[in-house]
């Protein structure tokens, strides 16, 4: 039965269909006061080249390797260099992090393994909408990789990317 529904629920979110999440999951870390502003790219002098993003509810990620990086941006602007100590908690590799769209669905995905609630590890994540995609995360629309099939963005998990 948990499986039927998680496939509705993956088609419903394909189809373009709105869903809203009930709640916000607790798994994010507390965000530290003076973290930038989520969709903030920065590196830090004493991480070396290590890029971070703060994801959706001050979720930091690092990223894990160049290849990585350009699945999601086309260049390097808007990398700003901040100290990492003010911005101090755990950061969760983006590990594989890429975007995907199903062929016959307007909603694009980014793939989250880092992000766990309740022991749910790897899952796409919607992007809940263009805004958010180009204006707030800077993601490169050209990145997108068009999917034939819904099975292609499968798991689908909330929360989504905001």
């Amino acid at each position: 039965m948990k499986r039927l529904r998680r496939l509705c629920f993956a088609l419903a979110l394909g189809l373009g269909l709105s869903l809203t999440t009930a709640g916000v999951s607790t798994a994010a870390p507390e965000a530290a006061a003076a973290c930038p502003e989520e969709g903030t790219r920065f590196t830090t002098p004493t991480t070396g080249n290590t890029v971070f993003l703060v994801g959706p509810s001050d979720f930091l990620y690092s990223i894990p390797s160049e290849a990585v990086y350009h699945k999601l941006w086309r260049t390097w602007d808007g990398i700003i260099s901040i100290d990492r100590a003010s911005c101090n908690k755990s950061a969760y590799a983006l590990t594989n992090g890429h975007l995907r769209k199903w062929a016959v669905g307007a909603n694009v995905y980014i793939w989250d393994e880092s992000w766990d609630d309740f022991g749910k590890f790897n899952r796409y994540r919607w992007i809940e909408s263009w805004s958010i995609f180009t204006d707030k995360y800077h993601f490169d629309p050209e990145k997108i990789e068009v999917v034939q099939y819904a099975e292609d963005v499968y798991p689908i998990l909330e929360p989504n990317w905001t």
